[in-house]
């Protein structure tokens, strides 16, 4: 997989957390992210958050459960990139406001919302398994 690292210009008189930290690696894209692709176009899932769905892919996820990250970009051949480290800006919430400091969870529908765990750690997950040599690749956060 491809792994891309964006290099971010602070800006002057003000926070901003745009890009900072930026990591991302290109993974297959799953059933929902291309429905809702199918539905409207490619764009309409930029941004989305995503969870890791089977090997080397990801896609809308399960109401509650951790995002792994952003999508960046979606290309026509299944494949898109998602941002897994960094700062991400402009995430679409639920209607009730995520409390600051909270675990970040998905809604099953593209946006995020407070997760029921108190853990603040990062737990690592497993993105590809190979049952016969008994090895994984695991994202470690």
């Amino acid at each position: 997989m491809p792994f891309l690292e964006r290099k971010v210009n602070l800006m002057r008189g003000g926070i901003s957390f745009e890009g900072v930290g930026y990591q991302g690696a290109t993974f297959k894209a799953g059933d929902g992210i291309k429905a809702l692709v199918a539905t409207a176009n490619r764009d309409a899932v930029v941004g989305k958050p995503v969870e890791i769905s089977a090997a080397d892919t990801v896609d809308l996820g399960t109401d509650g459960n951790t995002v792994f990250g952003f999508i960046d970009s979606y290309e026509n051949d299944g494949y898109c990139t998602v941002q897994f480290r960094g700062f991400r800006t402009d995430v679409s919430t639920v209607d009730t406001a995520p409390t600051v400091g909270k675990i970040v969870a998905l809604d099953g529908a593209g946006k995020v919302k407070d997760s029921a765990t108190t853990a603040k750690l990062r737990n690592p997950v497993f993105i590809s398994v190979d049952a016969t040599a008994k090895t994984a690749t695991v994202f470690l956060g």
